[in-house]
């Protein structure tokens, strides 16, 4: 028996989706739907009752899912061993908050390559929220995520990143007085439910003194620096974003009275050994931490 096909199965029972788990693992439907027939075949059982859509765990499906867990956990472990010190081994599955996504990948697989050179990863983008359920749940061992007020207890967090928010403003109107700006100026907000969000829309708020001024509600960084760029309106986001997309049409202001930031934690579930190795993870992301 392959632990290819346990893996597969490991994952369907987490995520409880043939579809998802074939998105998340880069397989065709029908590659996860034949890894379970052939799995099935091989214990003679049936792992899932087909008659319900998605198909459902059969009781000794669920038995099942939960010594694979084990003894891929056991696998893993193994490997680790065999590799002992500050490097990392094995598999890892990494999620990282979008917004910050395709500034932090590119580094992390450059500085994986020659710091972690027998290690492999899964990485996903997402919310933070969403992130940090698949941490908890098993899905994910770790989560590159904004900080928020509400942590979750049963997770640990690093910080790795604290990034200025600075206002991104047309530049045929940056000698229009910033209170008159804040006042009559649409504002471009990215998603308000997501953690970044939620951080931009409190300032907003205590700018505008709880007035309703005219705003747009955008959920992509360059569709909104383009909306600058265009004349649209004026935002608040993370300034190495502002500056990835902005050029000569955008202006760059952070008032003095105005001190915000976003800061990126990496999180790990307590008790886990990929929260035991958040200092390897780290050298990835961040090569000057050793």
């Amino acid at each position: 028996m392959q632990t290819r096909m346990l893996k597969t199965f490991a994952r369907i029972a987490q995520i409880g989706s043939f579809a998802q788990t074939a998105e998340h693992l880069n397989m065709t439907l029908s590659a996860v739907s034949m890894q379970m027939k052939t799995l099935e075949e091989e214990l003679g059982v049936s792992l899932f009752d087909r008659s319900f859509r998605p198909p459902q765990l059969t009781p000794v499906g669920r038995a099942v899912a939960q010594s694979a867990t084990n003894l891929l956990s056991a696998e893993e472990q193994l490997v680790r061993v065999c590799h002992p010190g500050d490097k990392l081994v094995g598999h890892f599955r990494i999620g990282l908050v979008t917004t910050a996504s395709v500034r932090l990948i590119p580094n992390f697989l450059k500085n994986a390559a020659s710091l972690a050179p027998v290690a492999t990863f899964s990485l996903e983008t997402g919310l933070s929220e969403a992130l940090e359920r698949k941490v908890l749940s098993g899905q994910l061992e770790a989560a590159i995520v904004t900080a928020s007020n509400n942590a979750d207890a049963q997770l640990h967090y690093d910080i790795l990143y604290d990034e200025p928010l600075v206002f991104a403003i047309p530049a045929q109107m940056k000698q229009v007085p910033f209170d008159t700006l804040v006042a009559d100026t649409t504002f471009l907000q990215f998603m308000p439910n997501t953690g970044i969000g939620k951080l931009i829309s409190n300032e907003m708020y205590k700018l505008r003194a709880g007035k309703q001024n005219p705003a747009v509600v955008l959920n992509n960084v360059e569709t909104i620096v383009e909306c600058v760029k265009s004349g649209v309106g004026f935002t608040l986001l993370p300034k190495p974003d502002i500056e990835r997309y902005a050029d000569e049409t955008v202006h760059i202001e952070c008032p003095k009275a105005i001190c915000l930031s976003r800061k990126l934690v990496l999180a790990t579930a307590h008790g886990s050994f990929t929260h035991h190795q958040t200092k390897e993870l780290k050298s990835c992301l961040i090569p000057t931490i050793r």
